[in-house]
């Protein structure tokens, strides 16, 4: 195995050097950061990292480690003096998996190696499984998505198990929040996994006898309203939805809007409206969803498709890019279009959607 070590102690450094390479791995050994996240190019198994590093302090590394391509997926370990609960809180929601206080012994070393590496192997290989079957899954770095959310959960539940009775209310509570959250983002992202491939499987079957259809103002304003409201923007909302049926099944369209709201509400700053505008034109339901966040250029409207994203490190995304394609599949489903562009008024992005009435 190939592991990292971060420490500017050079004699700590050099033991644990020892220590690991006598037990048949190899070592890669930084005295800062930046030599750090220089070495982390070459793809390490396994990283220990001091807190008190000079210059980029440990911190800042496993948060430059988690954006590496596969960097969610290799164990991280912290090394510190300080005995600290509000430090090991900070490096579990930061994505850490264990936290050894100095001095440590040899056994400390090889068990939390032991231990780790026997969590991760079979979540790695079922991330590794995935991303064969689906290769385009690379550029939306989805073991990144499928990682994060876990090192809350699992983070917090470990250091609830490690201090027990000594945990005082005030932070038993903020570690059911972290847990709480990251149960939430994993709770969203199967979600969106599970609609995109069950819209795949509806076009890919056969016309059912009785096709689907929905109330699409009742659709469009269920989903319109989820997602502002689980961005915090409902002030920001300008929401107006005629009636109309629709040969689309009724969640698979509350989903389809809620993506793209909340892509308009996660792309343009809080105060800025997101428009969401529907009613019947000439035989067709019309939907347009319009922000004024950065928008797309036409090369990017051309490559938009599933786990796709763009501009992924600049903006801070999260989520494996599947909102634009579940919309694009629900609309399939009920037979009608979609397409994007600029809102006439300026900047930003305008879905437009154009769906066939049903009787």
């Amino acid at each position: 195995m190939k592991i990292l070590i971060v420490e500017d102690e050079a004699d700590i450094r050099q033991t644990l050097q020892d220590l690991l390479e006598l037990n048949g791995h190899t070592v890669l050994a930084a005295a800062d950061g930046e030599e750090a996240l220089r070495l982390a190019v070459q793809h390490p198994d396994f990283v220990f990292c001091d807190i008190g590093l000079p210059g980029i302090d440990g911190f800042a590394v496993c948060t430059a480690m988690q954006q590496l391509p596969h960097g969610a997926e290799v164990p991280f370990v912290f090394l510190t003096a300080r005995a600290d609960r509000t430090d090991q809180r900070h490096g579990m929601a930061l994505g850490a998996d264990d936290y050894i206080t100095k001095p440590f012994t040899e056994k400390e070393i090889l068990d939390a190696l032991a231990a780790r590496t026997q969590r991760q192997r079979p979540l790695r290989e079922r991330i590794e499984r995935l991303m064969d079957e689906k290769r385009r899954a690379a550029t939306a770095d989805w073991s990144h998505e499928l990682m994060s959310p876990l090192h809350s959960v699992l983070g917090g539940l470990e250091l609830i198990e490690m201090e027990g009775a000594g945990i005082t209310p005030t932070e038993l509570r903020e570690l059911l929040e972290m847990i709480r959250q990251g149960a939430i983002r994993q709770q969203r992202l199967s979600r969106k996994l599970i609609r995109y491939f069950e819209l795949l499987r509806r076009l890919e079957s056969p016309r059912p006898v009785v096709p689907p259809r929905c109330d699409a103002d009742d659709a469009v304003q269920a989903g319109a309203m989820r997602a502002a409201t689980e961005a915090g923007r409902e002030a920001d909302l300008r929401l107006e939805a005629g009636p109309g049926v629709v040969g689309v099944p009724g969640e698979a369209l509350v989903d389809a809007v809620a993506e793209l709201v909340d892509n308009g509400c996660r792309f343009s700053k809080r105060g800025n409206e997101v428009s969401v505008q529907a009613g019947t034109y000439e035989g067709e339901y019309h939907l347009r969803i319009s922000d004024a966040g950065p928008g797309m250029t036409a090369e990017q409207r051309e490559r938009v498709g599933a786990f796709v994203q763009f501009d992924r490190r600049r903006l801070e995304q999260q989520g494996l890019g599947l909102g634009l394609a579940i919309a694009g599949l629900a609309v399939k489903v009920g037979g009608g279009t979609m397409s994007l562009g600029a809102p006439a008024e300026g900047t930003g992005l305008q879905v437009k959607i154009r769906l066939p009435l049903v009787s």
